[in-house]
């Protein structure tokens, strides 16, 4: 899945799990089910090569930019308009944990001595990855973003 509809569905999970402590591992285990969802991706059917090569570098840093973008607003929401900083704290690091697995697998693609957690980050991902092709594999990312602002905005209306 994409980078920013793991950062959605971990702000989601902040906006309803009040407690940092649990809300920021959920985040995290929310990414691994959302690899469930059937999507496409950047890597969807390449091999080692073509990921660290050509267009696709480039677009993973443009996606992550957008992910980032919308954690930083989403943040500034909770700051500015919700005005709940505790919100605002959950959402940073739930938006964070939220691409976590992600972010480690991108270190992996240019690191190849990896250690025990990276090994079993990756086999987990591995497992876990539903691709579908175009335009289905998008539209899904889509769903899952639109239901997570839903829930972001129903939990914190005032």
């Amino acid at each position: 899945m994409l980078l920013t509809p793991h950062t959605l569905v971990g702000i989601a999970v902040a906006s309803v799990v009040k407690n940092p402590l649990i809300a920021f591992p959920v985040s995290v285990g929310m990414h691994y089910l959302g690899d469930l969802v059937p999507h496409w991706d950047f890597f969807s059917n390449t091999n080692e090569d073509e990921r660290v090569s050509g267009w696709r570098p480039l677009a993973v840093a443009g996606e992550l930019s957008l992910a980032v973008a919308t954690g930083t607003a989403a943040v500034l929401y909770a700051l500015w308009i919700v005005n709940d900083p505790a919100l605002g704290f959950r959402m940073l690091i739930c938006g964070i944990g939220g691409v976590i697995p992600d972010l480690l697998s991108g270190l992996t693609l240019y690191e190849k001595n990896l250690n025990g957690f990276l090994k079993i980050n990756n086999r987990i991902q591995a497992k876990l990855q539903f691709q579908s092709p175009l335009p289905w594999g998008i539209l899904t990312q889509i769903l899952v973003s639109v239901f997570c602002a839903l829930v972001i905005l129903g939990s914190t209306a005032q």
